[in-house]
């Protein structure tokens, strides 16, 4: 995407969650672009953005249990959630009209111009639009989504851990166990630790004193209000 378009793109995300903030409501925000040449064939037209959150409204234990079964696993089940959440407010009929008149549609808020191969009946069906983002995500990456891209998802990440978490049994979606008392393995970002739980960094070993989903920057050695060295 060429940087302009972004830059035009941020501005109306920026001005359009100002104007949701005087109406005290969410709005829906741009979705996925594609990444590398066919960034740069963008549609000949400009509309007003527009964004709309109709539909059911997921809470993040449904959307990761969609998600789930779209295929996603690990980590990327989490973020999964996460951006959903960023770019949909968990709306399943959630649209943005975009300033080149392409729509971002549903949970994932996949666009109809630069994934037309998606229909606006499976970009609104969560049992479709899950698989959908996945193939989406697995051809792409997340740098595809905006709120991925401008870190808006990561206000969400802890409550999209908790959710998988829950979905899978207290498993957890960052992998390495999770389970409370137990060694975890290396210490990984978004992934919740329970007290009593061992995990290494730089070849030390730490126990978690409280417990808690790991963000960027809260490793071990940085937190001593979290973990003890073992």
């Amino acid at each position: 995407m060429f940087r302009r378009r972004r830059a035009a793109l941020a501005l109306v995300v920026v001005f359009a969650a100002m104007f949701a903030s005087l109406l005290g409501a969410s709005t829906a925000l741009a979705g996925t672009r594609p990444l590398g040449p066919a960034a740069r064939i963008a549609p000949n037209a400009t509309c007003t953005p527009v964004s709309t959150l109709t539909g059911d409204h997921y809470t993040a234990v449904q959307i990761a249990q969609v998600a789930q079964q779209g295929g996603f696993s690990g980590n990327d089940w989490t973020i999964s959630v996460a951006i959903a959440e960023a770019e949909s407010s968990g709306w399943t009929r959630a649209t943005l009209v975009d300033t080149d008149c392409s729509v971002d549609r549903g949970l994932w808020q996949i666009n109809s111009y630069w994934h037309g191969e998606v229909s606006d009946s499976c970009a609104f069906t969560p049992s479709c639009a899950a698989p959908a983002t996945h193939t989406i995500w697995a051809n792409g990456g997340w740098s595809q989504w905006t709120t991925y891209t401008n870190g808006a998802y990561l206000s969400h990440m802890s409550d999209a851990q908790a959710a998988v978490n829950q979905v899978s049994g207290g498993g957890g979606g960052g992998g390495g166990g999770g389970g409370g008392g137990g060694y975890t393995g290396t210490w990984q970002a978004y992934h919740a630790y329970s007290i009593g739980d061992v995990a290494s960094y730089n070849g030390v070993n730490y126990r978690c004193i409280q417990a808690h989903t790991s963000l960027p920057g809260w490793e071990p050695p940085n937190v001593p209000a979290l973990w003890q060295r073992s």
